[in-house]
């Protein structure tokens, strides 16, 4: 169906501007959830099941949950600030680590108390 619209796109001119809107489209489709992986390695952040972000237990000197507010987070999406590092599909219940490079990493989850316990209390942990 993609391919047709796509095809119907460059056939009619009239249509040029359904290539935009089915892009947009498929990106929310790729890319409209992140997973969070806690295990003994680290942590993974992933969208669309390709990891974006990964940190090793060993670069992380503190995880917290919390609130993170649009103006805590940059905006939505990847966002790079001065000293953090933000995923972000919502405001709402966040994983806040704190890093030993000195920068925070952010990003939304549910239920991010949960993975903030695994992060600081996983066997073997520091």
């Amino acid at each position: 169906m993609i391919a047709a619209s796509i095809g119907l796109a460059f056939l009619t001119p009239v249509s040029w501007w359904l290539l935009p809107a089915l892009l947009v489209g498929l990106l929310l489709v790729l890319f409209g959830s992140t997973r969070v992986t806690v295990d003994a390695r680290g942590v993974t952040v992933s969208a669309a099941r390709l990891p974006i972000r990964r940190f090793r237990s060993d670069q992380i000197l503190a995880a917290r949950s919390g609130y993170a507010r649009l103006a805590d987070l940059g905006g939505f999406g990847y966002r790079v600030m001065p000293g953090r590092h933000t995923v972000s599909l919502r405001p709402g219940d966040a994983l806040w680590l704190e890093l030993n490079s000195g920068r925070e990493f952010v990003v939304t989850v549910d239920d991010a108390e949960t993975a903030a316990r695994l992060i600081t209390e996983f066997p073997g942990r520091r």
